[in-house]
């Protein structure tokens, strides 16, 4: 059968509730709770396929915006119904006999093709638009590299391009995205900092609302700038679903890993694997470590 894996070794200096009911019971009628669902994309089409970076430059492809494999496809409708269920869930009257969709107020998705590509079925699940956000843009991430949200349109009429992104990204000087040599937002410096400012406008702009954010595995820094832990251990699996609530203005808590999708997704494969930040990432980055969101201490 399938089980998560590892879910709260790797959340140890995250606040994290003994389980999900205990954390309800505590919210009173009066409490206003925020909830954020971040949830990372399916397999890559380029992992499956190595041909494919060739076969995209020949044809003036984007290199850095790979579609999903098939089975990033099954895994996107795997999670769609996973999720539809999940925010239901939150949204049940006291007698559980009124589930009823709309618990998530918006879906963000990340501007690359993957990620828009993952969360289509979810939109169509719970009947809620896509709306483009190039703050839950990729690492490496190239101001202007990629189509517009009226260009993507006419793949996905999900999308909707009256929305205006909350955070843009800036290229950072002297830096080049490894893949297509294009000026590109410095990783992880210039990445984690736009990280930290999107979670500000997610705090603002979502209080005692619901968001589904779809993104990459980069993301799992969002997870920490929110829960001011530190990246050490944590993971983000292909599809998993991360979900952290907040009580009034008090902390916010990662009800949910996201480092395990077996639970819902029937198949992996080992070239889309959960991916965590490490050391090496942060050699010869001045003032930032795996640490730099961990508040646990303080």
């Amino acid at each position: 059968g399938r089980t998560q894996i590892g879910a709260r070794t790797s959340l140890q200096h995250c606040r994290m509730p003994p389980n999900v009911a205990d954390a309800a019971e505590e919210v009173g009628s009066g409490d206003v709770v925020s909830r954020i669902y971040i949830v990372r994309h399916g397999d890559r089409f380029d992992y499956a396929n190595p041909t494919w970076i060739d076969d995209a430059r020949k044809n003036g492809a984007l290199v850095s915006d790979p579609p999903l494999s098939a089975l990033g496809h099954q895994q996107a409708r795997e999670t769609a119904e996973f999720l539809e269920g999940l925010v239901k869930g939150q949204s049940c009257d006291d007698d559980g006999d009124s589930c009823a969709a709309g618990q998530v107020d918006n879906i963000l998705v990340s501007p690359y093709l993957r990620v828009i590509q993952t969360a289509v079925p979810t939109s169509d699940l719970l009947g809620l638009p896509l709306n483009i956000e190039t703050g839950l843009s990729e690492a490496h991430a190239t101001p202007g590299g990629l189509p517009s949200a009226e260009q993507r349109f006419a793949y996905f009429p999900q999308l909707n391009t009256d929305y205006e992104a909350m955070v843009q990204v800036r290229s950072t000087p002297g830096h080049v995205c490894p893949k297509t040599s294009l000026p590109c937002e410095a990783f992880p410096s210039s990445y984690v900092h736009r990280l930290q400012d999107f979670a500000s406008h997610l705090e603002r702009h979502y209080y005692g609302r619901s968001v589904l954010l779809f993104s990459h595995a980069a993301s799992v820094a969002l997870v920490c700038a929110l829960a001011k832990c530190t990246l050490r251990g944590l993971k983000f699996a292909p599809c998993g679903v991360y979900h952290l609530e907040r009580k009034n203005d008090g902390p916010w808590r990662v009800m949910r890993s996201g480092a395990s999708n077996v639970d819902y997704v029937s198949r992996n494969v080992p070239t889309t694997y959960p991916w965590g930040f490490q050391e090496k990432h942060f050699n010869n980055v001045e003032g930032m470590d795996l640490d730099f969101f961990d508040q646990s201490s303080t």
